[in-house]
C-alpha cells in the first residue's frame, strides 16, 4: 500500500518574515492529520491564561491582591467622610452668619466664660460710657466691614489710600452702667496715621450710650505671628486674659457692630468670621491616592 510522502519545505521571503509551506503527496487516498506536519516558524505562542480565557485579561485574586485593595478603598472612604465634613462646615459657617443678623440681646449680668460661651457671634446690647484714656490698637488689621466694597466701588480717595489694608482695631475699655464692670469693645478698623488717640479725638463718643455689638471670644497666637508686648502696648493678636490683666477689665470682649460707625472715626462691623475649613483639599487629597492606587493595583494584578 502506497504510503503518503510528506515533505516539509521552508522558505522565507526577504525581510517580511513570511513563511511558506509546500506540502507534497505522492498520488495516495487521503491521509490524517498524523501524517501531515506543518511548521510554522512565526506563528506567536499562546500563553496559558489567554488559552484558558480566549485573550482576555483577568483579575488575579489572591490573598495578597485582597489586602492591597484596602488601601484605595480605605483612601476612598476617607474622602467621602471628608465631602460630609465639609457639609457640616459649611452649614456651621452658613449658621454663625445668621447669627450675626438677629436682634440684639441684652448682655448677661454673669461674665463669665461659661456664660458668654453659647453667645459667641450673637448680638447684644450694651449700656454705658467709653474710658477713651485707656484705648490700644491691635494691628495689623484688615477691613471686614460690609461697606469695605461699597466704598471701594465709588472710587473716593478714601477708600483707594487711607482704607487700605494697612491699618489696625482700636479698642476701648467700656463701662457697664448696669453693675460697674469695664469690658473690652473694638469700636472699629482705623487707618495707621489715626493710631494716635490725637488724631481720632473729635470722634470719640462721650457719656452715657447704647450700641449693638458682636460677643467673641479670645484667639490663638496664629502661626508667623509675633509675640504681644503689653508693657510697650503693643499687641497683636487678641489675648483676653493678657489684655484684661493689663487695661484692669473684665476678658470679655465686644465687636461694635458697622451701624455704631461715626463719620470720620473707627469704622465698626469687623467680625470676621474665621472658622478653620481645609475640608475640600482633605477630599481633593483623598480621592487622588483612590485612583493613584487604585491604577496601580490594576496594573498589578490584572493579567
Amino acid at each position: 500500500m502506497p504510503f503518503p510522502l510528506t515533505r516539509i519545505i521552508v522558505r522565507r521571503l526577504g525581510g517580511g518574515g513570511k513563511t511558506i509551506h509546500q506540502r507534497l503527496f505522492q498520488t495516495s487516498p487521503p491521509t490524517t492529520s498524523r501524517n501531515s506536519q506543518i511548521l510554522d516558524l512565526d506563528a506567536p505562542k499562546s500563553t496559558k491564561n489567554e488559552e484558558k480565557t480566549g485573550g482576555k485579561k483577568r483579575i488575579e485574586w489572591s490573598g495578597g491582591s485582597i489586602l492591597m485593595l484596602t488601601i484605595p478603598a480605605f483612601a476612598f472612604s476617607l474622602g467621602v467622610w471628608q465631602c460630609y465634613r465639609l457639609k457640616w462646615k459649611l452649614d456651621l459657617i452658613e449658621h454663625l452668619k445668621e447669627r450675626l443678623g438677629q436682634t440684639a440681646v441684652e448682655l448677661p449680668e454673669d461674665l463669665s466664660c461659661e456664660s458668654l460661651e453659647p453667645l459667641e457671634y450673637c448680638r447684644v446690647r450694651v449700656t454705658g460710657e467709653f474710658l477713651h484714656d485707656r484705648e490700644f490698637v491691635i494691628s495689623p488689621r484688615g477691613r471686614f466691614d460690609p461697606g469695605k466694597k461699597t466704598s471701594a466701588a465709588a472710587g473716593s480717595m478714601l477708600s483707594e489710600n487711607e482704607m487700605s489694608s494697612h491699618g489696625g482695631h482700636l479698642i476701648t475699655p467700656f463701662r457697664l452702667k448696669s453693675n460697674g464692670k469695664v469690658i473690652l469693645i473694638n469700636r472699629g478698623w482705623i487707618p495707621t496715621f489715626f493710631f494716635s488717640p490725637e488724631s481720632h479725638q473729635k470722634t470719640n463718643p462721650m457719656g452715657v450710650i447704647t450700641l449693638d455689638a458682636i460677643v467673641r471670644k479670645t484667639e490663638k497666637r496664629p502661626q508667623f505671628v509675633g509675640q504681644n508686648v503689653p508693657e510697650q502696648g503693643v499687641w497683636y493678636y487678641r489675648d483676653l486674659k493678657q489684655m484684661a490683666e493689663t487695661h484692669g477689665t473684665e476678658p470679655v470682649w465686644l465687636d461694635a457692630a458697622y451701624e455704631t460707625t461715626v463719620p470720620g472715626g473707627p469704622i465698626g462691623g469687623q467680625t470676621n468670621i474665621n472658622v478653620r475649613n481645609e475640608h475640600m483639599n482633605y477630599l481633593t487629597t483623598w480621592f487622588t491616592l483612590t485612583l493613584v492606587t487604585m491604577l496601580m493595583w490594576i496594573h498589578k494584578f490584572r493579567k
